[in-house]
């Protein structure tokens, strides 16, 4: 029997709330961490020190401050799950899947990091020094940046929004309206219009892939992927030619052309209204809620 109206928009509404919770511990998580040197900089500014010491600080530590946050709310999700004895295949959406599924992400990605470098390149100068500047701390090269940018922050980053809060949503409400709403929360979360931009539309690319496949591992490796080339370009010598740039994008191009055709057969599988082959999963669902479905209207 179908819920009725009442019930269905108190479990719309725990949904949310849910959702709110896990917001709050990738977010909380991250100013616990940073807390420390925030109030630093108060006592420094307090006694007459410069506030510019206390912000320089945060923006050279705020790479050690993604990997240590990252790793504390990965443990912090799994110990919550291991400890309430809830299959993580299920409360996280790891289910294993196979390797043309697993690897729609990793195909899609280098397509993804060129549309998004030509649309950035297009945007006016002031909106990206603005951009450079907010995203500058992430920009430096380093091993322990690598680490948090590249493998802590997208395996966070996907429990969290994927794994967590569209996993929740879909239960309550059409697949493609829960991976929008979460797409939206995950690009606010990185602060800046222009980093909220194209958040939002990787949360809608990596949550579509996800929802059809019924795991979060396609957009992990995904999202790794996408995170890495800008690392990469950050590792390279500059010259006034930038031809190690150039070359580096070149490489690009050709990964964003072969790939989707190496992995064809799993990016048709999700883009097939209706499929019920393999790759895509049908998941089970309680009676009288959304069937995890991104096409349903």
């Amino acid at each position: 029997m179908k819920p009725g109206r009442a019930e269905r928009a108190g479990n719309i509404l725990l949904a949310l709330l849910k959702s709110g919770c896990y917001v709050a511990l990738f977010l909380g998580m991250q100013v616990l961490v940073m807390l420390p040197t925030v109030i630093t900089g108060i006592i420094q500014a307090s006694i007459g020190g410069e506030t510019d010491e206390a912000y320089e600080l945060l923006s050279a530590g705020a790479q050690t401050y993604t990997l240590v946050s990252g790793l504390i709310t990965i443990a912090v999700i799994m110990a919550v799950y291991l400890i309430r004895r809830k299959p993580l295949g299920d409360a996280l959406w790891l289910r294993r899947v196979d390797g043309r599924t697993l690897w729609t992400g990793v195909a899609l990605a280098p397509g993804l990091f060129l549309v998004v470098s030509f649309v950035l390149a297009a945007l006016p100068e002031e909106w990206m020094n603005s951009y450079n500047e907010a995203a500058s701390s992430i920009a430096t090269a380093s091993l322990a940046g690598f680490i948090a940018v590249v493998v802590v922050a997208p395996v966070v980053e996907e429990l969290i929004f994927r794994g967590l809060i569209v996993n929740r949503l879909s239960r309550v409400m059409p697949g493609w309206l829960a991976v929008v709403l979460a797409a939206a929360v995950f690009g606010a979360c990185h602060g800046h219009p222009v980093w909220f931009g194209y958040a939002f539309v990787l949360g809608c690319v990596f949550g579509f892939i996800d929802l059809r496949a019924g795991s979060i591992w396609p957009s992990i490796l995904g999202h790794m992927v996408f995170n890495s080339f800008s690392q990469i370009l950050n590792l390279l010598p500059e010259s006034e030619e930038e031809t190690e740039v150039l070359a580096a994008l070149g490489v690009i191009v050709l990964m964003a052309v072969a790939l989707p055709i190496l992995d064809r057969k799993g990016l048709a599988a999700l883009f097939r209204r209706g499929s019920k082959a393999e790759p895509v999963r049908k998941l089970s669902t309680a009676p009288g809620v959304y069937e995890f479905d991104p096409w349903e209207e």
